[in-house]
């Protein structure tokens, strides 16, 4: 079933998702745990409780959103370091919307992926305050930065930005195998070893990488694995 948001009347909206078990767990347990102070049965309360906390979080790691700012921020030696206070500022000046304007005036309507953007690029000495800053969306800021450093730059940055994916995912993928090779009694050290070759095939399933780290301690003719142990295997 789609997931359907309609509005019913003035402030009103009907809305139906599809939700896994976590989600249904999860939604149960903070039933559950509000019973106290709210008609737990009205998921709608639930949900606003819930999505509060979750966006006000969301302010804090975007935009520094607090209602305490500190008199001073720490410094940074870092140029594209953008202290909090500069990034509060720059928002509500902005108004959380791309600043992004086309030739007729129209400014961009964009409210979602906003970018702080320097608008004297930090290569070219910008510096991170009120005045140099500005909200661009993804896309106008990406457009930017070709118009000012040329189309071949920005895509050897979106090469980079690829193959550090890239490189992340195969991380992941041996480091995600190496918890059930401890579970199955193996050292940190040859677990590690176990699971480098799971770098080469990092779309494999977790239950095919974790066999393919054992074939390592078979070549070896290792000893100490059972199939006793087979339980502690993902699946």
């Amino acid at each position: 079933m789609r997931p359907r948001l309609a509005p019913l009347s003035r402030q009103r909206y009907a809305l139906q998702p599809t939700v896994d078990q976590e989600t249904y767990d999860l939604l149960r347990q903070a039933q559950a745990l509000l019973g106290h102070q709210l008609n737990s049965s009205d998921i709608a309360q639930v949900l606003t409780r819930a999505l509060r906390l979750l966006v006000r979080h969301l302010e804090r790691r975007k935009f520094a959103a607090t209602d305490r700012p500190r008199r001073r921020g720490r410094s940074s030696l870092n140029p594209r370091h953008i202290p909090a206070a500069v990034k509060r500022a720059v928002r509500e000046r902005d108004q959380d919307q791309c600043t992004f304007r086309s030739d007729s005036g129209r400014r961009c309507p964009a409210r979602t992926r906003l970018e702080f953007d320097h608008i004297e690029p930090v290569a070219c000495g910008g510096q991170a305050t009120v005045e140099g800053m500005r909200l661009r969306c993804r896309a106008h800021n990406q457009y930017g930065a070709g118009c000012t450093f040329g189309a071949g730059f920005m895509d050897r940055k979106r090469q980079q930005v690829r193959e550090a994916a890239a490189a992340a995912k195969r991380k992941q993928a041996a480091e995600e195998v190496i918890p059930y090779l401890r579970a199955l009694g193996f050292r940190a050290d040859e677990s590690r070893a176990a699971a480098a070759p799971c770098e080469a095939t990092p779309d494999a399933s977790l239950e095919q990488r974790a066999k393919l780290a054992l074939t390592y301690f078979a070549d070896r003719h290792c000893t100490r694995w059972r199939p006793a142990t087979v339980a502690a295997l993902p699946t």
